[in-house]
Order: C-alpha cells, then structure tokens, then sequence
C-alpha cells in the first residue's frame, strides 16, 4: 500500500504561547491534541495508518505581528523547540522552518541552520503585520535561499486582520476573518508571487497551499491575465499549476474529486490539519477513504509529496 504523508500538521509549544502571552496580552490557543509528548501524535500516526508527517508551528503563533527582532526569537524558538520534540522520530517527523518576513537577514540564516538540521520545508504566511509583503524586493533575498536549498514552501493562512471595522461586528469580526479574510490573504498572496515575476527568478520553486487552496480553484477560470517574462506570455492560472499545490485538510471527499479534475492529479497532496482545530486524526481519512479508487488517490498524495521533498 501507497505511503500516506501528512503535509499539514501543527504544534504550539506551550512555551512560545505564553511568550506570546506576555508580549500582547493574548496567547494562541492550544489545540487539545497537541502535547510536548511527540509519543502521542506518533500512536495517533500508526492507528491512522500514516507513514510521515510534516510538523509546522501553530498558525496561533504568528509572530510577525510583533517588532521584528521579537518575532525572529519567536520563530528561532519555536523551529529548536519543534526539532528537540521531533527528534526522536527520524523518519515519521520532519520539521518545516518558520521564518519571519519583518527579519529578512535574519529568516536566510534561520533557513540555513534548519535545513542543516534535517528540516524539509519553509512556512511563509501571506501578510506580515498585515500587508502583503512576498512581492516586495526586500523578501527577494529569502526566496532565494529557498531556492538555492531546493526547498518547498508551505503557504499558510493568518487569521488576523488589523481592519478597525471589523470591531462593530459579533465576536469582533472573527466569522468574517476565519470564513473570509484568511482566503481572500492567501489569493492575493499568490497573484502577487506570479504578477511580481517570481517565478521567473526562481523557476525551481514550488509552493504547496493549506486547506485545499482556500478560494484558488474556483477562481482558475478568473486568472485570464497575462504575464509577460522569461516564457513569454503566459496566463495567470498557467503559472499557477506550473508552481503551487494544494493539500486536502479541511477538504470532503466530494471537493478533492473536484480538485482533481480541476487541477489535476500532480498538485494534490495530502493534508491533515492535525493540531490545527482537526480533532482526532483519523477525521482527515475519508477524504482520501471515501474516493471511487482510494489507493489511486493515496498513490498519488505520495508520489506528489515525495517529489516535493526529495524522499
């Protein structure tokens, strides 16, 4: 049977979270499943039948909302504490860097001590104290790196906004932000990357999607602009499938059917939001389960993840 990898899975040391705390008054939640006990998440791992598992800090623990030389400790801090807990499961867990986009030198030399130390992947989230901030030549010097490592990226959603207006609305806007803000970030994240001619710099990068893409998939069709660079002209949506993937966490089975034939099968692959508000982790199974031709589609999550990560 095909190897099941697990591109999206969190933990939130409790340490970095009550850091967090102290700085700005609120600290991220902590997901009833994650524990410091990596033991845990293994045994979880083995009942589901999942063979590897990228492990990622919480999305709670967005740091660059804070000033620049406090978000690079956060991230230091959370990458070391990630790899102590992952280091006695060589093998089923791999570490991704968090990196800062307010610490720019800092983030190159973050992602070279990490990658040294075995981690496989970079998590880049798609504003930083809330502006998009990918297309700006100050980050230029950081997907360089990822190039030059040959490492995957992990676009991940921040589910913040610094909209005062949102304060009028219930819970302070939090629906609109979780339903909508956070998608709507990682969309113009990505049509930034393209339009910014990123991809013509950096041919070699791939970027993997949380949460089945967010709203890209139903926008491909949208995406009829055109850039001119290096390939000449080419579609937006053209781009977009040459350079992203998109993981299946929070996806039904029906939707991944879609995704699929939108696509198509070399840009799926399989995600779990464990930690992450998933629950239980035998909850991100039937996406895959309850396919017409559930090894088909498990092959394929591998062969996808593997070429991602050089496995």
């Amino acid at each position: 049977m095909a190897t099941l990898i697990d591109w999206h899975s969190h933990h939130t040391p409790p340490e970095i979270a009550e850091e967090i705390g102290k700085l700005t008054g609120k600290a991220p939640h902590i997901d009833k499943y994650d524990s410091v006990d990596f033991s845990q998440r293994v045994r979880e791992m083995d009942a589901a039948r999942l063979d590897v598992q990228l492990v990622c800090q919480g999305a709670g623990v967005y740091a660059d909302s804070l000033p620049a030389g406090q978000a690079m400790e956060m991230v230091r801090r959370s990458n070391d504490l990630i790899a102590e807990r992952i280091a006695p499961y060589s093998g089923r867990l791999l570490g991704v860097i968090a990196v800062s986009m307010k610490e720019i030198a800092g983030s190159v030399k973050e992602i070279e001590r990490m990658a040294a130390k075995g981690f496989r992947a970079v998590l880049i989230y798609p504003k930083a104290d809330g502006e998009v901030v990918v297309d700006s030549p100050e980050v230029e010097p950081l997907f360089a790196k990822i190039a030059e490592l040959d490492l995957p990226i992990f676009l991940h959603g921040a589910a913040s906004s610094k909209d005062p207006s949102l304060k009028r609305l219930e819970d302070e806007g939090a629906g609109v932000i979780y339903s909508v803000i956070a998608d709507a970030s990682v969309s113009e994240c990505v049509v930034r990357m393209i339009a910014s001619g990123l991809f013509d710099r950096h041919p070699s990068l791939r970027i993997a999607i949380r949460s089945g893409g967010g709203g890209l998939p139903l926008l491909l069709h949208r995406l009829f602009w055109k850039h001119n660079g290096v390939k000449g002209e080419q579609r937006y949506s053209d781009i977009l499938l040459e350079h992203f993937l998109i993981d299946t966490a929070g996806v039904d089975a029906r939707t991944l059917r879609f995704l699929l034939d939108t696509l198509g099968e070399e840009r799926i692959v399989f995600g779990s939001d464990y930690c992450g508000g998933l629950g239980a982790l035998q909850k991100a199974l039937p996406v895959i389960e309850e396919q017409p031709d559930p090894t088909h589609v498990r092959a394929l999550t591998e062969r996808n993840s593997r070429n991602l990560l050089h496995l």
